[in-house]
């Protein structure tokens, strides 16, 4: 048996996701995991990020990625449109695959990928790297040993700077037909974590809005008018029971974070982030069995994570990475893969068909 998979990574800019991420936490020593190859569509941006995190190979497109027989796992870190043909190229390759959250610009994409990946017997992973925050899972270790007794009640608000510019290069992401916005990207990472600590949800009412209607170009001054959502209230309940409420937004002035409150019916949790939970881990306090006060935890980290210094974005992404390593070096059943992704994409529509109608949705 192999000791690591070795990943090609799609999109392997410097200044990207995959260089702010996946690449230095490659780079820094993620168990199970080798970096061997990156592409870019320029062979001097693809040859910079190989220097800078060591990998063996440098590729101006993914074709040359994709023939390269010492690359196993491939994974695409571009732009969400260029996904389902990137995907699909991968999995026609015969390679395991790693596609970023949304997997697909619509629920049908990502059936489709799902149903490739599963006749061609290639492993998945999808980017929805939240469910392996520390904090996280400490919550949802509490919430399974009853510290705080039946999950009652849960409200998380999230809400980052932002709506009102964009770089040139970002402007696309104005249209709601993109699919790239607020409420499947931001509202999407925000929604698996608490799903990942509660459970799923069984019915949801929603607002989803586009509050900012206009964008500047942050670069050249020029404005664009916009479609996509920027706001999305969401309620309802827990299969569980629980009542939730979930109000994510992109805003015009100042971005004030993350915040969490999960009630029980004998104790609570808060978390507190300036940012996103993605590379902010935040404050977690608690009041446990009955305490009267809250008190902050610190919760256990990975060792490897600690031992490298690893910090940020690049947390969440590598514990990702190293359970994927361990599920396709181990044959282990591994979340959350493309048929995870599926259902998510699902709810994804529920949440909008809800705001759309006016009407419940049972999910």
């Amino acid at each position: 048996m192999a000791d690591n998979i070795r990943v090609g990574i799609i999109g392997g800019n410097v200044n990207g996701w995959a260089g702010r991420a996946h690449m230095p936490a490659m780079a820094a020593g993620i168990p199970g995991v080798e970096l061997v190859a990156v592409s870019t569509t320029r062979q001097e941006s693809a040859d910079e990020a190989a220097a800078k995190f060591g990998a063996k190979y440098a590729y101006d497109n993914h074709h040359d990625l994709l023939a390269n027989p010492e690359v196993d796992v491939a994974a695409v870190a571009v732009k969400l449109p260029t996904h389902y043909e990137l995907t699909k190229d991968i999995i026609a390759a015969g390679k395991h695959v790693y596609t970023e959250w949304p997997l697909g610009t619509t629920t049908a994409q990502a059936e489709e990928m799902t149903g490739l990946a599963n006749a061609a017997g290639v492993r998945t992973c999808v980017g929805l790297q939240s469910r392996h925050s520390a904090q996280y899972r400490e919550i949802r270790r509490l919430i399974d040993s009853g510290a705080i007794g039946d999950v009652l009640s849960v409200s998380l608000i999230q809400f980052a700077s932002g709506s009102l510019a964009r770089p040139s290069g970002r402007i696309w992401m104005r249209d709601a037909e993109a699919h790239a916005n607020t409420l499947s990207i931001t509202f999407g990472h925000a929604m698996d974590g608490l799903i990942s600590m509660l459970g799923s949800a069984r019915s949801i009412a929603s607002a989803v809005s586009t509050q900012t209607k206009e964008w500047t170009a942050s670069d050249t001054g020029e404005k664009f008018s916009v479609t996509s959502p920027d706001n999305v209230l969401v309620s309802g309940a827990l299969a569980n029971g629980a009542a939730f409420s979930v109000h994510v937004a992109s805003v015009a002035a100042v971005g004030t974070g993350h915040s969490m409150q999960i009630h029980g019916s004998r104790g609570t949790i808060t978390l507190d982030s300036p940012s996103s939970t993605h590379t902010s881990p935040g404050e977690l306090r608690v009041a446990l069995d009955g305490e009267t006060e809250l008190r902050t935890v610190v919760p256990p980290q990975d060792e490897w994570v600690t031992a490298a210094g690893l910090e940020g974005g690049p947390v969440n992404i590598g514990k990702l990475w190293a359970s994927y390593a361990d599920a396709i070096l181990n044959d282990r059943e591994f979340h959350p893969d493309f048929a995870d992704a599926v259902e998510h994409h699902r709810l994804m529509d529920a949440v909008q068909r809800a705001s759309d109608t006016g009407r419940m949705q049972e999910v």
